[in-house]
């Protein structure tokens, strides 16, 4: 199975198109349970309070699509560490002419800094997670705790304490009945979806090796030069990706969608021995940072099936 991204325009639109429907039948089944509907909606009104947390591109296209996902729902609190990034998230989505006119965060629901999360939680119903990766499990266990569904992008963690975390939420969300929506797209892709409901069914026989590859010419280039930031830790948060501790490299930010295709032709069976390698070759400069530029990584499953 192999997923790639590459310069052409016509792949960077189609993969768009589809992160659209994709976000959209996420929040939708989230949003439609009459269990869920019921819970969520504020007393004595049919609005339903969305709140954004990290106001990103990401984060900008999860508003979108929440709010197309219910015609009630209104974007009502927005979260960032960096003021720049939060009006510029406003006024793109302002100026979405399907949506706009739901976007209705006044300047008190307008919070910047580390603890702004908090404040987006406590004004929303609904809470869409979309800030850097190492503050997920953060933002997850403060949201569940305080009875909010969520929309949580990928990754959820980018280190085993992370992980371990975010399971620990995620029981606690099942025990309250709250919505955990995932960010792993292509687990709401219909036809993706008939695909391995046909490798489940053994359409393909048995699985006795797997090859997942993913191919890329990289996301974005530093955004800001360290003169341009006011410290270390700016210039780190705004160029996260490029630094493990924000991202959980590209093995973990990326490529985490092949590895979750991996999982789900393995029926969701955790592999039980892992080894690989990694290095940087290409991109070398100091600009990007401590993350690798490639991967080679052998996963072993009980029984001894291997994928590489």
């Amino acid at each position: 199975m192999i997923s790639s991204s590459g310069p052409s325009a016509a792949a960077a639109s189609s993969r768009r198109d589809f992160l659209k429907r994709g976000s959209t039948a996420a929040v939708a089944g989230a949003l439609s349970s009459t269990a869920v509907t019921r819970s969520v909606y504020a007393a004595g009104s049919d609005a339903l309070k969305i709140g954004l947390v990290g106001c990103g591109g990401r984060g900008t296209g999860a508003a979108v699509e929440a709010l197309t996902a219910d015609s009630n729902a209104r974007l009502v609190a927005l979260a960032d560490v960096f003021e720049d990034q939060l009006t510029r998230c406003l006024s793109n989505l302002g100026r979405n002419t399907e949506v706009g006119r739901r976007v209705q965060v006044d300047r008190e629901h307008r919070f910047v800094g580390f603890d702004a999360y908090r404040h987006v939680i406590d004004s929303s119903d609904v809470v869409l997670l979309t800030a850097t990766p190492h503050f997920r499990p953060l933002h997850l266990k403060t949201a569940v705790e305080a009875g909010r569904h969520v929309f949580c992008e990928k990754p959820v963690a980018v280190d085993a304490p992370g992980v371990r975390s975010v399971l620990a939420t995620a029981e606690l969300a099942h025990d309250r009945g709250l919505s955990i929506v995932s960010g792993l797209c292509w687990r709401y892709h219909t036809g993706m979806r008939a695909a391995f409901d046909r490798i489940h069914e053994g359409a393909v026989g048995d699985i006795v090796a797997m090859q997942c590859s993913y191919n890329s010419r990289g996301v974005w280039d530093p955004r800001r030069t360290r003169e341009q930031c006011s410290s270390e830790m700016e210039y780190q948060l705004r160029n996260w990706y490029y630094y493990t501790w924000l991202s959980g490299d590209f093995n973990v930010e990326q490529h985490v969608h092949s590895l979750d295709k991996m999982s789900w032709a393995m029926r969701d069976q955790t592999p039980v021995r892992v080894s690989g390698s990694g290095g940087r070759q290409q991109r070398t400069d100091p600009k990007y940072g401590n993350i690798y530029d490639h991967f080679s990584v052998v996963y072993e499953y009980a029984g001894g099936l291997k994928a590489f």
